[in-house]
């Protein structure tokens, strides 16, 4: 039998006692609903709605108090650590060429970049971007054991060499990213670093990186066990991303990597500068993902005093605005200033350039990547998931149709595509902040 939907003048009564007023949107109504009444999610959101729709009460001013965050401790460490770790491994790509072949190489690139960054997009959307995520992780040992075997062994057995490089180059780097969320870049850098000096040292070239690749990744269960062990409140570390959101951000990252990887023109294995190319993209874009994240302070700040309905109150736009044209400025002057001095240093060492066009290229996936990422923290993972999806469509089509004028120039019309599409929905998503976004800053 049935149990019939919950009326709004039976719903009013519940909501106001556990509210002790009148309740201001919809969202409220469902949560009380769900957590005192046992109505299930999604008919306590239509009974939300029309409760909301037959009630006449005037919404009332926010009047709740935004705190200000504590500053990140170590950020400027975990950031000096992160550079060095990336310098380092872009002088394995010359060791390794050289003992396998540059097409190898350049086969297990391809192949690796995208799978790490799926994985490190999955790793942050069901884990590692939530409180007490790392913990969360490290409650099943056994099962990250067996995705690292799983994930060493298959590209191995379905691409051979190729794929066992692949394999070896994705957990050494995704492995960085469980290590940097446990503060132990310090040891992180180290052990790259070690195995920098012992490539260019003559030893193995494949049993380096089989011995680096296999001491992060313990390394990696070891701090999300340890995390597990000292989580003080269990039962907020048993709440991870959920499953369909996190699957999605690691397609997201997929694409991303496919974006770096799609333009045929652009060779990973002349020298550690092709791979250095990408240290000033990606510096800039971790600076400005970095001040990006006022948002979660900004947005409901501007909207202290605010009714729910008062969606059109002149202002409201300006603050996430300016944050994200500050993030963009950042990105864009860190990525000019880390280029140019990367041309130099190139000339005064003599090392083969990677070119103007892939470093504006790697610039503009990174101003790409800092929106894509916008709209997926909160909740609009569609509209990223489109932008990427319809930059690789455009890189795809100009490598089989067109001739490259110079290198990198398929690498620059895809991300451009990217940020063409992903921009206008960015935008919007600020200059409307009192309709969605600064609910979806805290539930999502």
């Amino acid at each position: 039998m049935t149990r019939p939907a919950l009326q709004p003048r039976e719903a009013r009564p519940i909501v106001e006692a556990r509210l002790g007023r009148s309740p201001q949107d919809m969202l409220e109504v469902a949560v009380v609903l769900e957590a005192w009444a046992g109505v299930p999610a999604g008919e306590a959101l239509a009974t939300g709605r029309r409760l909301m729709r037959s009630s006449s009460a005037a919404s009332q001013p926010s009047a709740g108090r935004v705190q200000t965050p504590a500053r990140e401790a170590g950020f400027q460490f975990e950031a000096l650590a992160f550079v060095a770790a990336v310098v380092a491994m872009a002088c394995w790509a010359g060791p390794l060429a050289a003992s396998l072949g540059a097409q190898t190489v350049q086969n297990a690139l391809t192949v690796a970049l995208p799978l790490t960054l799926s994985l490190q997009w999955f790793l942050r959307s069901r884990y590692l971007g939530r409180p007490h995520g790392l913990a969360n992780l490290g409650r099943m040992p056994w099962v990250l054991a067996g995705v690292a075997v799983a994930l060493a062994g298959l590209p191995s057995a379905a691409l051979g060499a190729d794929g066992a490089v692949a394999a070896l180059l994705a957990l050494t780097w995704t492995s960085g990213t469980v290590l940097m969320a446990a503060r132990w870049s310090a040891a992180y850098a180290a052990a790259v670093g070690l195995a920098t000096a012992a490539m260019l040292e003559g030893l193995l070239p494949l049993a380096v990186l089989a011995v680096v690749a296999t001491a992060t990744t313990a390394a990696a269960v070891v701090a999300a066990v340890r995390a597990a062990g000292a989580a003080r409140d269990v039962t907020e570390a048993r709440y991870p991303g959920r499953w369909g959101r996190a699957l999605t951000a690691g397609t997201i990252g997929a694409g991303l990597g496919v974006l770096l990887v799609a333009d045929s023109g652009v060779t990973w294995t002349m020298g550690p500068v092709p791979a250095l190319a990408l240290l000033p993209s990606t510096v800039a874009s971790f600076w400005g993902g970095y001040h990006l994240w006022q948002f979660q302070q900004a947005v409901p700040r501007s909207l202290r005093g605010i009714a729910v309905t008062q969606r059109t109150a002149r202002g409201l736009a300006w603050p996430g605005l300016r944050i994200l044209v500050g993030a963009v400025a950042r990105l864009v002057c860190a990525a000019a200033a880390l280029s140019a001095a990367l041309i130099v240093a190139a000339s005064c060492l003599g090392w083969t350039v990677a070119g103007l066009g892939v470093l504006f290229g790697f610039g503009l996936i990174a101003l790409a990547t800092l929106l894509v990422s916008l709209l997926e923290s909160v909740g609009r993972a569609g509209w990223a998931l489109s932008a990427v999806a319809a930059g690789i469509s455009a890189e795809v089509a100009f490598g089989v149709f067109m001739d490259a004028p110079f290198a990198g120039a398929g690498l620059i019309l895809g991300a451009a595509v990217a940020v063409v599409v992903v921009l206008p929905p960015s935008v919007a998503l600020l200059t409307r902040p009192a309709t969605t976004l600064a609910t979806s800053l805290w539930i999502t």
